[in-house]
This record gives structure tokens, C-alpha cells and sequence, in this order.
């Protein structure tokens, strides 16, 4: 199969500034298209829908009921300790 090479087909100033313009003929009715459609839906009314969203007034981290229990402690890493201990400095080990 052959095929012409990209030196053999000669674009002339022309054929480049028809392709622009088409181009930009689409972009202007793409364009219009979607203003026409944001138009037609601005007219027809919204149906009124009321929801209820619970209101947060405050910040709980998902692990805190876990914490309340008691059965959870931080210990150190090292020295492991019985539960009925005093609590000690807290360290976080990843």
C-alpha cells in the first residue's frame, strides 16, 4: 500500500482558513445550543423539595465510643503495664 507522503499534499492557505472557519462555526452553534437548553430549563418551575439535614454543633471522632469503654488504654510500648494502673504519658506508636 502506498500513500502519499505529508510533502506531497499540498495544503494551500485556503483549505487551512475553510477548516477554521468550520471550527469555529461549530463552536458558535455548540455554544448557542447549550444557552438555548440553559434557557428552556430557567423557564420550566423547579418542584419544591424540602429536606431535613441534621444539624452537627459538634465534632465527635469516630473511634470516641470506643475510648469511653474502659476496655481500650494506651500502654507503653515497652514496659507493658496491667490495665488498673495509674495512666501514664500517652505515646502513639505507628
Amino acid at each position: 500500500m502506498t500513500r502519499p507522503s505529508a510533502t506531497a499534499v499540498r495544503l494551500s492557505s485556503r483549505h487551512i482558513q475553510q477548516g477554521l472557519f468550520g471550527v469555529l462555526a461549530l463552536l458558535v452553534t455548540l455554544i448557542a445550543c447549550q444557552q438555548y437548553l440553559r434557557w428552556e430549563l430557567s423557564q420550566t418551575p423547579e418542584p419544591l423539595i424540602s429536606m431535613q439535614h441534621p444539624v452537627q454543633t459538634h465534632f465527635s471522632a469516630a473511634g470516641s465510643r470506643h475510648a469511653e469503654d474502659g476496655a481500650l488504654r494506651m500502654v507503653d510500648v515497652g514496659q507493658p503495664q496491667p490495665l488498673d494502673s495509674a495512666p501514664r504519658e500517652e505515646r502513639w506508636v505507628f
